[in-house]
């Protein structure tokens, strides 16, 4: 139940005022608990050699993370939605047509490599500009979204684009960049992983409840007789806790293969709308994957600033 509920299922508002609560307080606490230990096991258990083999394929995470999010943002355009299937642009008027006119162009410009920093700087303005007819809360639960556009603008496309053919030079340089881009697209997904898991489930429970009766199948806690009330507790506390540990940064290769595999696992239940909204995710969990971090010269050599 790790997926977008919001996707699936009617709309509830977010009871913010549960923050305080001791349920939600407690996730919390276990969400640091899970940060400790993952810190532990970053900095004791050492990284098998073939994990670190995987850095050899940093070169084609800009190109990965281009494709996914381009054809993503081209396919919404075509639907009328926004980024994933919960945000619908056809009821919004001629400010609706703006975003999504915004929304192919950046798609187009990303999918090919070509004019990539200013796609990548219209797809973070578009959602600035989508704040008026969404809410904020809606746009800030799609923040992953700004983290790839920050890295495409810092790191570009990479070799397999077409800028590479006209030879674009790269208007910001140094050694420090690829650290950075790595950086804002590892804590921005990490923070919209935490935050749905706030928005959809521990401070929304009534909207975890419906998509449970809409699709009985992902209540895997009915077979064994757990209440409904604890087992969405629960994977909000797990959602939480992965949000929150891959901000921090540890442990980020195999919570990246994790992922990959529960994301995989929901699209047999949810079909295209679900593949839709996660394919940037699935984007950025490849490129984390082969490089979770710039602390070694092949991934710094392989994501410099280049067009």
């Amino acid at each position: 139940m790790l997926e977008h509920v919001k996707w699936f299922t009617d709309p509830f508002p977010t009871q913010y005022d549960r923050l305080l609560s001791w349920p939600v307080a407690l996730a919390f606490v276990l969400a640091l608990v899970a940060i400790g230990v993952a810190y532990w096991i970053q900095h004791n258990v050492p990284e098998p050699a073939a994990a670190r083999a995987l850095e050899r394929f940093a070169r084609y995470g800009p190109l990965t993370l281009g494709l996914h999010t381009g054809i993503a943002l081209i396919v919404a355009a075509i639907f009328g939605l926004l980024f994933v299937p919960s945000l619908h642009v056809e009821d919004k008027g001629a400010l609706g047509g703006v975003i999504l006119v915004m929304e192919a162009i950046a798609g187009v410009s990303i999918l090919l490599g070509l004019a990539t920093r200013a796609g990548a700087a219209i797809l973070a303005l578009l959602g600035v500009v989508a704040m008026q007819p969404f809410t904020f809360e809606s746009i800030l639960e799609q923040v992953p979204i700004l983290g790839i556009a920050i890295f495409l603008f810092l790191i570009g496309r990479g070799p397999f684009s077409f800028d590479r053919m006209r030879g674009v030079r790269p208007p910001i340089e140094g050694e420090d960049i690829p650290s950075a881009a790595l950086s804002f697209v590892r804590i921005l997904m990490g923070f919209g992983t935490a935050y749905n898991a706030l928005t959809e489930k521990l401070l929304n429970e009534p909207l975890a409840k419906s998509l449970l009766e809409r699709y009985p199948q992902v209540a895997l806690n009915r077979p064994v007789g757990v209440p409904d009330e604890a087992f969405i507790w629960l994977a909000g506390t797990i959602e939480l806790a992965l949000g929150l540990v891959i901000a921090s940064g540890q442990v980020t290769r195999p919570v990246m293969a994790v992922g990959a595999v529960l994301f995989t696992v929901t699209l047999f239940v949810f079909g295209w709308p679900e593949l839709l909204g996660h394919l940037p995710l699935f984007g950025i969990m490849f490129l984390l994957f082969v490089a979770p971090n710039a602390d070694t010269w092949r991934v710094r050599r392989a994501l410099r600033p280049a067009s």
